[in-house]
């Protein structure tokens, strides 16, 4: 197939009452995308996170359990809607809990009942330092009816040997959930979007949380974002690789056309070709006796 329409949800993390709201509500975003052609929608990360303002302020590691009780359901849920919608549906990240402990995990649902699932690889300083979380250990690059598809989770986005390794297993389309809570936080995952969508000449779908929880949460309090669709800066695309944008911070869900044909004609046709021109013996020889530098942490 060589047109996916993507719908990019701009989730707005507005007061709720109870649990079967908080439901309700993705159900109505689903069903709409649905009724307006989407083949696939995203949710962003930390989406269930949304059902700890129904309940007393909870410490981290009380918050990981109380959000993995309802694992059973986000998957029963998700599943079930992807088969009656007949929609490809990232439910965003869900935290819950593994054999050694709780990870954020991502997973995509498809109609014939299939689901990939992928945990964050790169955690933030707060999520190692307050959240009890473990970090992924493996990429996922799985196939769709439009070519192969690699989940970047928020601040995974931000190291681009992830999308290159994605790249070189034949990734068309990195999609990318987030949660990111000022404007500093959006625009390093924008921006890195988009240079990835450039490096690597394919497409990048961001997906963002927005509004505000009158009673924060230790955990999510609110959100700043401008979902939306990512291509190379070139031909046949426009200039500013932007092929869809939603308004900033407004509960919405953007929709925005994939057309494959168009990426392989980039990757023929355009001014410049910056996945099939990289040079990786060079790099390989340019590191040679050189140790990896990193830059110290300090504070005040």
């Amino acid at each position: 197939m060589e047109n996916l329409t993507i719908a990019a949800v701009q989730y707005d993390l507005t007061d709720i009452q109870s649990e079967e709201q908080f439901w309700t509500g993705l159900q109505a975003k689903i069903t709409h995308a649905a009724l307006q052609g989407a083949d696939m929608i995203i949710f962003p990360e930390y989406v269930t996170a949304h059902l700890l303002g129904i309940v007393p302020e909870l410490t981290h590691l009380e918050a990981c359990e109380y959000l993995d009780s309802f694992t059973e359901k986000y998957v029963e849920f998700f599943q079930g809607l992807s088969r009656e919608q007949q929609i490809v549906i990232l439910g965003g990240t869900h935290i819950c809990r593994e054999e050694e402990g709780f990870v954020n995990k991502a997973f995509i649902f498809f109609p014939d009942g299939r689901i990939e699932m992928q945990d964050k690889l790169h955690l933030t300083p707060e999520e190692q330092n307050r959240w009890p979380l473990l970090k992924g250990e493996e990429l996922v690059v799985f196939e769709t009816d439009w070519g192969k598809a690699a989940i970047l989770i928020c601040y995974d986005i931000e190291f681009p040997e992830l999308s290159r390794i994605a790249a070189e297993r034949g990734a068309d389309l990195i999609l990318c959930p987030s949660y990111t809570d000022n404007a500093f936080g959006y625009y390093r995952v924008r921006h890195c979007c988009q240079a990835r969508a450039v490096e690597n000449q394919l497409f990048v779908a961001l997906s963002g949380i927005v509004g505000v929880l009158t009673e924060g949460r230790p955990q999510i309090d609110t959100g700043f974002s401008q979902a939306g669709l990512f291509t190379p800066c070139d031909f046949p695309f426009t200039e500013e690789g932007v092929a869809a944008i939603g308004e900033m911070n407004q509960d919405s869900v953007v929709l925005a056309n994939a057309d494959f044909a168009k990426l392989r004609d980039n990757r023929i046709r355009g001014a410049v070709a910056p996945y099939q021109d990289r040079r990786p013996e060079l790099y390989a020889e340019l590191r040679k006796g050189h140790a990896v530098s990193t830059i110290p942490l300090t504070s005040g």
